[in-house]
């Protein structure tokens, strides 16, 4: 890539000014002012983003189905539209994301109700993430429970689990938003998502860890 940015200067000033100054500072400062080395990092990072992708689909897919499944088996398949159940037991926060949700839904296909599915695509990661939280142990009674969202992993608790995706939820983010995640202890999440994710589908962590080229591209470090 240096070399042809080398070779055409025209082409690294299209590239710097695309990025932006700000964000391409980001990695200027992390390369001590090399700007050669800075534009090398955030082609690394996109690399590293790109790896890790398959493990944020394979995590985020899961979780939200299992969740799902769980829902409609303890408040059936309307659940979303189930105010004296569960609606009221959510926090406000996750009120505002469901009700969010639901009103996009029902707009966007000119239906009411909209179907769980439907919603359950909408509805954003940190919902789901959420629903893990301590704030849900007592509704959904996660000490009994839990093993229906993580069937494969005894020794996992609720906590644990919460905490794990909760990480993995900042991960999603930034790469989302492709922010730089270079810096951050990537190793540590690559076997977060292999765990969480065996836990809850081993087909699913077969297919990722097929897919994943994560380690490869992580010891490519400019």
């Amino acid at each position: 890539m240096q070399e042809i940015l080398a070779d055409n200067p025209q082409l690294l000033k299209d590239l710097k000014s695309s990025i932006s100054k700000p964000r391409l500072n980001r990695y200027v400062n992390m390369s001590n002012g090399d700007e050669e080395k800075a534009i090398l990092l955030y082609q690394w990072n996109s690399q590293l983003s790109q790896s890790l992708y398959i493990y944020l689909q394979g995590w985020e897919v899961c979780l939200r189905n299992k969740l799902n499944f769980f829902l409609i088996w303890k408040y059936g398949k309307n659940w979303p539209y189930d105010q004296d159940r569960f609606v009221r037991q959510l926090t406000r926060e996750d009120k505002k994301r469901l009700s969010k949700s639901i009103k996009r839904q029902e707009a966007d296909r000119n239906l009411s109700p909209a179907p769980t599915s439907a919603i359950v695509a909408e509805l954003t990661a940190g919902f789901w993430v959420s629903l893990l939280s301590k704030s849900y142990d007592v509704p959904y009674s996660w000490r009994y429970n839990l093993g229906r969202i993580f069937p494969n992993d005894k020794a996992l608790d609720r906590p644990a689990a919460w905490e794990a995706c909760d990480r993995l939820l900042v991960l999603r983010n930034r790469i989302a938003h492709h922010e730089p995640i270079l810096h951050l202890p990537l190793e540590q999440r690559h076997v977060e998502f292999q765990r969480i994710v065996a836990a809850m589908c081993t087909g699913s962590h077969a297919l990722c860890e097929e897919t994943c080229n994560f380690r490869s591209v992580w010891s490519r470090r400019p």
